[in-house]
């Protein structure tokens, strides 16, 4: 009695592959079959195996691999022995064995790096330490089961480098110049290469340039930035970004920039008011530079420098008063490593300014008019204010000196006399020039009474000094009629007559009575 194989037909046709052990004459997988005397009848029943291993390993150089390997045993069938092998240019090599009933043998080359993780019938999976170069390759993981044979899957162990980053400087960066490597970048021996680039705000360009290591043990990556330096991008920063599948997170360096620039020079205290008699004057030379500057120079262009005059850490500074010929030119030299640069100043020594003084006595300084504003460079005229002051002061005088004298001579041509030293110029006698006469108190009857010598009782003076000196009308003559301005109308002969006329007229056409007229 005899067992005859399954047809191929039967394999085929189920995406089922014969099996290549001359003992079992049936397909690898969900083969059915039974033997009887002279008939083959087929009957239900499972006997396969399955090998499971990844595609692909990868692991960072000098790091531990884990080569998995699970093993799924079909009903009726058993596991005789699981084994790791690797294929070299040599030939085949065993690497490991685990067998169920005797145990577990590894390579000699390899006693010392690779075990067994979790030996059992179901698990063959190894860990290969310290993993080099040499170790890169497929391995297959065997299994051998009772009664379908050998049972293999492939495997393949990548070995990854990972890269050696950092950032080197370019050039010197100098405001100015034109499409400089500002700085590199550099992956150094990555395996596979990485993935290098810059990040930034600026408007430059990348330059790459790889190389492959010997042996294929890596690959150099260099990306340059190249960029024309501006002063104003100095303390701007690059950053360097490098992928790789070795690192667990992308890495990210950054590098500052550092331009270098020429001195930018500021004078302090050109714009202060300088006078003379001035004390501890001095001019501060200040300067924006990269480097740091190394030298300061002043220096007098229009003349000598004047003595008295102390230079020391970029100051100018003026040990004794100021003098008017101080006034001039100087210049302040600025040098770093870059070059060198300078500014020129004008200085304005300005006289000691006086006032009037408010009381009216003489001239005399004051110490808050000894200040006054000037521009740099050029020398400048007084302020505006200033001037425009001066004049409104004189103009102002002027027209009160004008009013004044105005008024002054008004009254003299209203008035015949003087209200305080009584001085009186009678109206009948206009084309003389006023006598210097005093009229005393006890000519005053005297002078009032008319031709006949009888003075008017009602123009005596009163001792008690009552309120009835305002003057009266003569009863012989009619009443004056009042005019619509006041002033009582004086009839011709009050004009001829000066003594019997209680009235005086003036020059302007006005009349006043003679008692309220030295009242």
């Amino acid at each position: 009695m005899r067992c005859s194989s399954c047809p191929v037909e039967w394999c085929s046709g189920r995406g089922l592959r014969q099996s290549s052990l001359p003992s079992l004459p049936c397909c690898l997988k969900c083969t059915v079959f039974h033997c009887f005397t002279g008939n083959l009848v087929w009957f239900a029943g499972v006997c396969s195996n399955e090998v499971l291993v990844p595609k692909r390993v990868s692991v960072v150089l000098g790091q531990n691999a884990s080569l998995g390997c699970h093993v799924e045993v079909g009903t009726n069938l058993s596991l005789t022995q699981s084994s790791w092998e690797r294929l070299l240019p040599t030939g085949m090599i065993t690497v490991a064995v685990f067998n169920p009933q005797f145990g577990i043998s590894v390579a000699k080359e390899y006693r010392s790096r690779v075990r067994f993780l979790n030996p059992s019938v179901e698990d063959a999976s190894i860990l290969l330490e310290g993993v080099g170069f040499a170790d890169i390759g497929p391995y297959t993981c065997k299994v051998v089961t009772f009664p379908l044979g050998n049972t293999q899957a492939s495997t393949t162990l990548d070995v990854m480098v990972e890269p050696k980053v950092y950032v080197s400087a370019g050039s010197v960066l100098v405001d100015g110049d034109q499409d400089v490597v500002v700085a590199t970048c550099t992956a150094e021996r990555a395996l596979p290469p990485a993935w290098v680039s810059w990040e930034t705000e600026l408007s430059g360009r990348l330059k790459e340039f790889t190389q492959e290591e010997p042996n294929g043990t890596g690959t150099t990556t260099q990306v340059g930035y190249v960029w024309s330096p501006h002063r104003d991008a100095r303390g701007h920063a690059l950053i360097c970004v490098v992928r790789h599948p070795a690192l667990v997170t992308e890495l990210r360096i950054p590098y500052v920039l550092d331009v270098q620039f020429a001195p930018d020079v500021l004078v302090e205290g050109q714009d202060e008011v300088w006078y003379v008699g001035q004390e501890n004057a001095k001019l501060d030379c200040r300067a924006d530079a990269n480097p740091v500057p190394h030298a300061f120079f002043w220096t007098r262009l229009d003349v000598q420098m004047p003595e008295g005059v102390v230079i020391a850490n970029g100051s100018l500074r003026f040990t004794r008063p100021l003098r008017k010929n101080n006034s001039g030119t100087y210049r302040c030299d600025v040098q770093n490593a870059v070059g060198l640069r300078s500014q020129e100043v004008d200085i304005w020594i300005r006289g000691e300014l006086t006032f009037l003084s408010t009381a009216g006595d003489a001239l005399r300084t004051s110490p808050a008019m000894r200040q006054a504003h000037f521009t740099s460079p050029t020398l400048a005229s007084p302020p505006a204010g200033i001037v425009g002051g001066a004049v409104g002061g004189v103009l102002s005088l002027a027209l009160l000196l004008g009013c004044g004298t105005l008024c002054y001579v008004r009254r003299r041509r209203t008035f015949r006399g003087d209200y305080y030293t009584k001085h009186y110029t009678g109206p009948c006698d206009m084309q003389k020039e006023s006598q210097p006469d005093q009229i005393q108190s006890h000519q005053l009857l005297h002078v009032f009474a008319n031709d006949s010598g009888h003075g008017s009782q009602d123009l005596k003076l009163k001792p008690d000094g009552d309120d009835e000196r305002h003057h009266k009308v003569n009863p012989s003559r009619p009443h004056s009629p009042t005019l619509n301005n006041g002033a009582p109308y004086i009839q011709d002969d009050c004009y001829d007559n000066c003594t019997d006329c209680d009235y005086v007229s003036h020059t302007d056409g006005s009349v006043i009575s003679r008692r309220e007229w030295y009242v």
